[in-house]
C-alpha cells in the first residue's frame, strides 16, 4: 500500500476512523476501538480545551486506508508510517505523559480503560497535528 503524502491524506483517514466510531456498526466498530486500544504511536488532535482524540500511525499512515485494506495488508508497519508522518507533520514522535493522560481520557470516552502501555510493553508516543 501506498504512503501518505499530506495532511488531508491523514484527514481523509482520520475522517474514516471517526464514521467508524460514530456509525457504531460492527465489524468496523470494534476494529476503530481494537485500533486504539492497541496502538503505540498517535496522532494527537485537539478537538476544543479538554478533549483530544487519537489517531494511530499504522493506520492512518497508509493512502486512503480502510478496515478490508489494513486487514489485508501484511505488511503494514510503524517504521514505514512513522517516518512519513514525522515529515508530513514536521515533528518528532515522543513521549508526552499530558498527551498519554488525554489519550486515557479519549479511552474512557470509548467507553474501555487503557492499557498501562501500548502493545508489547511500550510507551506510547505522540505527535500533534496543527491544522
Amino acid at each position: 500500500m501506498e504512503i501518505v503524502k499530506t495532511k488531508d491524506d491523514l484527514v481523509k483517514n482520520f475522517k474514516t476512523l471517526d464514521n467508524y466510531l460514530k456509525m457504531e456498526e460492527e465489524p468496523k466498530y470494534t476494529f476503530a476501538l481494537n485500533l486504539i486500544k492497541r496502538g503505540i504511536c498517535f496522532i494527537a488532535v485537539k478537538v476544543d480545551e479538554e478533549n483530544y482524540k487519537f489517531y494511530p500511525s499504522r493506520f492512518v499512515g497508509y493512502l486512503e486506508n480502510d478496515m478490508e485494506k489494513h486487514e489485508n495488508n501484511f505488511e503494514k508497519d510503524g517504521r514505514i508510517t512513522n517516518p512519513a508522518i514525522t515529515q508530513i507533520l514536521n515533528q518528532k514522535l515522543i513521549q508526552d505523559e499530558s498527551l498519554n493522560t488525554k489519550y486515557e481520557n479519549y479511552c474512557e470516552k470509548l467507553g474501555f480503560t487503557a492499557r498501562s502501555k501500548g502493545s508489547y510493553g511500550i510507551p506510547r508516543k505522540f505527535w500533534l497535528f496543527n491544522e
